[in-house]
């Protein structure tokens, strides 16, 4: 039962299913401001599917914008991989080779948080941040208290509201960024977002068990800034002044001001630009 509780709760979080071959992002904001991402046209709601296919081009035209997610099958023989991850060198960048555990619910990698804590992590390029558990939060120390940015997300069962912090690493197989952020939640295992995946052009090979990254250099060339690009920053602004304005007066609204100014204090400390705040 409890197997069958964490799957449910699994793909509840997950913005979408694995794509069976590489996939188009399709990205739209919603009325109420909150940013949507997923692989899938068909879960695009129809208002906002010219907008969401507009914005696939664009990353399209721009590839060095957008990770790639696939699942190779062209029947040339795989040479053997030794059970751990390596890293090979390639002309172009460091390309790493993560072995991955098959389970019903996803890919299970095993990742290293802060050079202390390992934990498994599901893999899901559907997820905005990496999502942590609570129990591992509590291993590592942080603290979620009254003054904790928190942000919205959306969900297959709706939106939900969690904690956001700033990890100082996250290391799978040998490929490591530095302050990722990373959301807090009541799942019992975490979830690899995009905050990770946005600084690798990615591919999975399912039937192999491997994933495959390969620094993208977004974050060297300024185009990620504290893990987030400048559509999802904006997104972020764009959320919470949308939620500000409806809120009126009262401690809602006060409660609001205060995330807004704690969202300007990370994207400061992220030397995140003007132009990504409006």
């Amino acid at each position: 039962m409890r197997s069958t509780r964490l799957a449910a709760l699994l793909l509840a979080l997950a913005l979408g299913p694995v794509a069976p071959a590489t996939a188009e992002l399709y990205r739209w904001t919603d009325a109420q401001g909150q940013m949507h991402v997923t692989m899938h046209l068909d879960q695009v709601p129809p208002r906002y599917r010219p907008a969401a296919m507009q914005a696939a081009q664009q990353d399209k035209a721009a590839p060095s914008l957008l990770q790639s997610y696939a699942t190779p099958d062209d029947g040339a023989p795989r040479a053997r991989r030794k059970p751990n991850a390596v890293a090979t060198e390639e002309p172009a960048a460091r390309v790493y080779h993560v072995r991955v555990a098959r389970a019903p619910i996803g890919m299970i990698v095993q990742v290293r948080l802060n050079d202390r804590v390992t934990a498994p992590f599901l893999i899901d390029t559907g997820a905005t941040d990496v999502l942590l558990p609570k129990q591992v939060a509590a291993e590592l120390g942080l603290d979620v208290g009254p003054d904790t940015r928190t942000m919205q997300y959306q969900t297959a069962n709706g939106v939900v509201e969690h904690p956001v912090l700033m990890l100082d690493s996250v290391e799978v197989g040998g490929a490591r960024v530095e302050q990722v952020p990373a959301s807090v939640g009541s799942m019992e295992l975490g979830l690899l977002g995009l905050s990770f995946f946005n600084h690798f052009t990615y591919r999975v090979d399912a039937a192999a068990g491997i994933v495959t990254l390969s620094p993208n250099g977004l974050a060297a060339a300024g185009l990620i800034r504290g893990g987030r690009s400048a559509a999802q920053w904006r997104s972020q602004f764009e959320n919470l002044r949308v939620r500000l304005a409806q809120a009126g007066g009262g401690r809602d609204a006060e409660a609001l001001r205060h995330q807004l100014e704690l969202l300007e204090d990370e994207a400061d400390e992220a030397d995140v630009p003007s132009t990504w705040r409006d």
